[in-house]
């Protein structure tokens, strides 16, 4: 008798392929019941219970660890470039909803903040040029050209970036920020 992996039922359990978001790359399986099963296809391992969740996390962790292993000539290898790093039981984000039907009090903003990937925006006047208010009341202050030659600096990871007008297309930021990615 198969008995599910994450929640140990024995009703109702299948074959999960590790591998099987874009084709079954590997052969290996785990027997999941089918509520483990479609829950960890459709919402992922952040809507399993707290005691089912270190499982949850095991057929995570083991999916990364096979699509690691793709070759880069691999066919779906640029679709999983992801960070394919193992993933920690604080990583695993939660809805609201989450802990509330588990009774469990939210963490904090300051504990729920995303890591930063050492991004920071920097602009060079004071006070600050925003909002409503400051656009009301200076809307007549600055001609065109003053506005086209406001500046901001971006830093990634450590290195400043070339200045950008606020006037430039949009998007000039983030390609700048992959090409110092890339660099």
């Amino acid at each position: 008798m198969r008995v599910c992996w994450i929640c140990s039922s024995d009703k109702f359990v299948d074959a999960h392929h590790y591998d099987c978001l874009k084709g079954k790359l590997s052969p290996e399986t785990v027997p999941l019941c089918r509520r483990c099963h479609t829950t960890y296809h459709v919402w992922g391992v952040g809507a399993f219970s707290p005691d089912t969740t270190e499982k949850a996390l095991e057929v995570e962790n083991k999916r990364r660890e096979i699509l690691r292993l793709l070759p880069v000539g691999h066919p779906f290898y640029p679709v999983y470039r992801g960070d394919l790093s193992p993933m920690k039981l604080e990583d695993v984000r939660r809805s609201g909803y989450w802990y509330k039907k588990w009774h469990i009090t939210p963490p904090s903003r300051s504990e729920r903040k995303k890591p930063s990937r050492g991004i920071k925006v920097r602009i060079p006047r004071e006070p600050a040029l925003s909002g409503e208010d400051w656009l009301k009341e200076h809307l007549a202050d600055y001609t065109p050209e003053e506005i086209a030659a406001l500046t901001i600096e971006v830093a990634c990871n450590g290195r400043w970036l070339p200045p950008v007008s606020v006037v430039a297309e949009r998007g000039t930021v983030k390609t700048l920020i992959r090409k110092s990615d890339g660099d």
